[in-house]
């Protein structure tokens, strides 16, 4: 599945043993996360074979309590799963290690008072006595982050034993101190807010720029470098970066860790910074994979995790409902690996229901692995033998490299599918049923 999660100062591992099922670890882990940290994350395995998204949540990052990460990225290529699980391990360790001891006093973003506000006490968040402080602020972060995904890329490229010649990832991260949002994007992944209009309505807020090769700025820069952008002929609308004498790899994207035979002809690894300040209108931010994205607008997005009558769940309810567009709009169409982490920006409120009924919270709040096997009603699929193709219809692929992806296990059997293509069928219905009633309260 790609998931990562911690909190500094400790660490408990979930084993994945016989008899410690794994939908039972996913349920836990919501359950502390969302109460904690006020985190829904969730991923649900493609059509296309393994599960190449990941993600990755880091609590009290950095060691300064109340701080948090986290991060979706997407791989492509032969090798985009190795890649993509390397970078969620290795960039949020090379951030925190920067923010936790940086190496001079104009490195450091803030000070350690600043950079000690906590998720449930807004009252204690970061304040600036002038515009220049702020504007120092940006500055700094900006320039540990776009070092933290250099130095990752280049031992992507020289200590990871991962062949990354023609595979990469995107990532999109966001570290929130107090009430300040650094929001950080390579790739076509995507983050936007949830904020509250003048009537009080959830409206959409697009926080990252999708990195695509024809967008002037990387265009300007992959052309000048002698790469190519173009479009294939079954593909008009998907703008694509080529080698300058071989129509390959055909990456759709500008910008990614990885993919090392584009780098000298205009792909880069420096991502693009973006701050935010948040206010009392901001209620929540989703960090997604195209996945997402290409079915599901913005405004959709918001109302499907703002209906959302369990926080903990929310994630699972907007990936699911991404794989039903997929289905509905693109029939004959492979549906792509959706990933989505929701960040809640203010603290739940628990009903009386709730105070009187839920037992406490258990002390223990550290936890970090991957979960591998499939949830009970979702979740990863088992990792098949099919031979990665490059074009499926409209649900297109990164990269149009054609090398077949390793797999180790096989793909479900035809008479598996056939069993249980009825169950999945009716409980999709009444799901979209419950959801779509959930979704129009807020209209």
């Amino acid at each position: 599945m790609g998931i990562c999660c911690s909190r500094e100062g400790g660490r408990l591992e979930l084993e994945e043993a016989e008899g410690w099922f794994p939908w039972k670890q996913d349920d836990f882990l919501q359950e502390q996360l969302s109460g904690a940290a006020g985190v829904s994350m969730h991923t649900k395995q493609g059509w296309k074979g393994v599960n190449q998204d990941a993600m990755a949540v880091c609590q009290d990052f950095a060691g300064h309590k109340g701080q948090i990460f986290c991060g979706v990225f997407d791989g492509h290529g032969p090798h985009g799963r190795e890649v993509a699980r390397h970078v969620r391990d290795a960039l949020p360790a090379k951030l925190s290690s920067s923010l936790a001891a940086p190496k001079t006093e104009e490195d450091a973003p803030s000070s350690n008072a600043d950079l000690d506000s906590s998720f449930d006490k807004s009252d204690d968040s970061t304040t600036f006595s002038d515009a220049s402080d702020e504007s120092q602020l940006i500055s700094s972060w900006k320039s540990l982050i776009v070092k933290a995904f250099e130095d990752v890329d280049e031992e992507l490229r020289l200590h990871s034993g991962i062949d990354c010649i023609c595979s990469g990832t995107t990532a999109v991260t966001v570290v929130r101190q107090g009430d300040h949002l650094i929001i950080s994007n390579l790739g076509d992944s995507r983050a936007v807010l949830c904020a509250r209009n003048s009537k009080d309505r959830p409206v959409s807020v697009q926080l990252t720029t999708d990195l695509k090769p024809d967008l002037p700025g990387e265009a300007e820069r992959i052309l000048s470098c002698k790469g190519r952008v173009f479009a294939m002929d079954d593909e008009p609308d998907v703008p694509r970066l080529w080698l300058p004498d071989q129509d390959a790899p055909g990456l759709a994207m500008a910008r990614a860790f990885g993919d090392f035979c584009l780098k000298n002809h205009g792909l880069i690894c420096t991502p693009e910074v973006y701050y935010r300040k948040l206010s009392e209108k901001d209620d929540f931010l989703v960090l997604a994979t195209d996945g997402i994205w290409d079915v599901l607008s913005n405004k959709e997005v918001v109302k499907i995790v703002s209906s959302a009558s369990d926080r903990s769940k929310a994630a699972k309810q907007l990936v699911e409902r991404a794989v039903r567009a997929w289905r509905r709009k693109f029939p004959t169409s492979m549906v792509d690996d959706c990933a989505a982490v929701c960040l809640f920006l203010k603290p739940a409120v628990p009903s009386e229901e709730e105070n009187t009924m839920k037992p406490p919270h258990a002390s223990v709040l550290s936890f970090t692995g991957s979960f591998r096997k499939a949830l009970s009603g979702g979740g990863e699929a088992e990792e098949g033998t099919a031979v990665w193709k490059a074009l499926e219809g409209v649900a297109r692929v990164n990269s149009v490299i054609r090398l077949p992806r390793m797999l180790s296990r096989r793909w479900r059997s035809g008479s598996m599918d056939e069993n249980n293509n009825g169950q999945e069928s009716s409980k999709i219905e009444q799901e979209s049923s419950k959801t779509d009633q959930e979704s129009s309260k807020i209209d």
